[in-house]
C-alpha cells in the first residue's frame, strides 16, 4: 500500500472512500480495492489522489474511479469551493472555452476532505515551449469563459483591500534590501495613486492563478485549485498568471519564448474572446506589480520552504532580480493600451 497522508490512517481512508462510493452509487455498492499517493505537498491544503475500484450490485463489471482528495482546516472554507466549483460544471464555460474543470464527487465532512475527479494533462509550461502560439489562444479562450461564468460568490478582491495587504509588507522589505527603499516606496505610492476602479460587475476569479494551476490536455485547459476563488477584475487573473511567467523566464532563460511576446500573446488571445477593452494592459500591469511584490516578499522572507545556506542565497537572488523588474512595469501600467480597437 503506498503511503498515506497523515490526515487520515489506512483503516480511516478505507472507511472514508467506502462511503462515498455508496454516496455515488448507493447503498449496494461496495468499495473493491484502493491505493492513495500524495498529488503534491506545495501548498496550503494536503492533496491525495484516490485510485480504487468499486462493485455495485447486479452489475457484471467493476467500476473504476480516479479521484483527488483536499484536506481543509475549515468546513466553510471546503463547502465554499464545493459550492463554486459546481455552479462552474452547471455553465457552459466548457463548451464555449475549451475549459475543463475538475467535478465534484463528495465532500466528506468529518474529515473536511473534499472529493474531486482527477484530471491528466501535460504541464502548461512544456505545452508552451513546444507551441506557443496554439497554446496562448487557448489559455486565452480558456480564461475568457472563465471570467464569464456566472458563480454565486461573496468574496471580492478589489484593489483596496489587496493595497491595504501590501502596505504592511513595504517597511520589511525596505529594511530586508535598504538598497531598493527609495524604488519600494515610490511603486507603493504609484500603485496607490493609479488603482484601478473595481468593475461594476465584478467576474469571477480563480484568485491564485498561475502555471501550477494549469495542464494542457489535448488542446484543452485544465484550471485546478479553486482554493481562493473570488470575484473581481479580470486582470489579476492575468497579473497573476504573467507575473509568474515574467519569474519563469528570469529562471530559466531560454525555456520559453521571450516574456514580452508571452504578455502580448496572451492579452490579445484574452481579447479576441472577451472584446475589446483598451484599458486591460495597464490594469493588468498593476495587478503584476502587486504579484512581484507578494513573491519578492515571500522569497525574501520565507526560509522554512527551501533549507540551507545555498538554497536561501539563491532566493535572495531571485527577490533581487524580480526588483529589478518593477521599474518596467511601472511604465507599462502608466503607457496607453497597446491594443486598438475597430470601429
Amino acid at each position: 500500500m503506498n503511503p498515506l497522508p497523515a490526515t487520515l490512517d489506512q483503516e480511516q481512508t478505507q472507511a472514508m472512500l467506502a462511503t462515498v462510493v455508496r454516496i455515488v452509487h448507493g447503498v449496494a455498492a461496495s468499495l473493491e480495492e484502493w491505493t492513495a499517493s500524495p498529488v503534491s505537498k506545495r501548498g496550503k491544503h494536503r492533496s491525495v489522489r484516490y485510485d480504487l475500484t468499486a462493485r455495485v450490485a447486479g452489475e457484471a463489471p467493476l467500476h473504476r474511479y480516479q479521484w483527488v482528495g483536499k484536506f481543509y482546516e475549515r468546513d466553510d472554507q471546503a463547502r465554499k469551493v464545493a459550492a463554486a466549483m459546481r455552479e462552474l460544471a452547471a455553465t457552459d464555460c466548457n463548451a464555449l472555452g475549451g475549459l475543463v474543470i475538475p467535478s465534484v464527487v463528495a465532500y466528506h465532512a468529518p474529515c473536511r476532505l473534499l472529493l474531486l475527479t482527477y484530471e491528466s494533462g501535460q504541464s502548461v509550461v512544456r505545452a508552451l515551449a513546444e507551441n506557443c502560439e496554439l497554446v496562448l489562444g487557448a489559455l486565452g479562450r480558456a480564461l475568457a469563459a472563465l471570467h464569464r461564468a456566472s458563480v454565486t460568490l461573496e468574496a471580492i478582491s478589489s484593489p483596496e483591500s489587496l493595497l491595504g495587504r501590501l502596505r504592511s509588507r513595504i517597511a520589511p522589505l525596505c529594511a530586508r534590501f535598504p538598497g531598493q527603499t527609495d524604488a519600494l516606496r515610490h511603486t507603493l505610492t504609484s500603485l496607490e495613486r493609479q488603482a484601478p476602479p473595481l468593475p461594476v460587475t465584478p467576474s469571477f476569479l480563480h484568485g491564485d492563478l498561475g502555471p501550477s494551476q494549469l495542464l494542457w490536455q489535448m488542446g484543452r485547459i485544465v484550471v485546478l485549485d479553486f482554493d481562493k476563488c473570488t470575484r473581481g477584475d479580470p486582470a489579476l487573473d492575468l497579473g497573476n498568471l504573467l507575473a509568474q511567467l515574467r519569474r519563469l523566464t528570469l529562471r530559466k532563460p531560454g525555456k520559453l519564448a521571450e516574456f514580452a511576446a508571452l504578455r502580448r500573446g496572451l492579452l490579445e488571445a484574452y481579447q479576441r474572446w472577451t472584446g475589446c477593452d483598451p484599458d486591460l494592459s495597464r490594469r493588468v500591469a498593476w495587478y503584476e506589480q502587486l504579484a512581484l511584490l507578494r513573491k519578492i516578499r515571500l522569497l525574501a522572507s520565507d526560509t522554512t520552504r527551501h533549507r540551507g545556506l545555498e538554497a536561501l542565497r539563491e532566493r535572495q537572488i531571485e527577490a533581487r532580480r524580480l526588483l529589478r523588474e518593477l521599474p518596467a512595469l511601472a511604465k507599462l501600467d502608466e503607457s496607453p493600451s497597446v491594443f486598438t480597437c475597430e470601429v
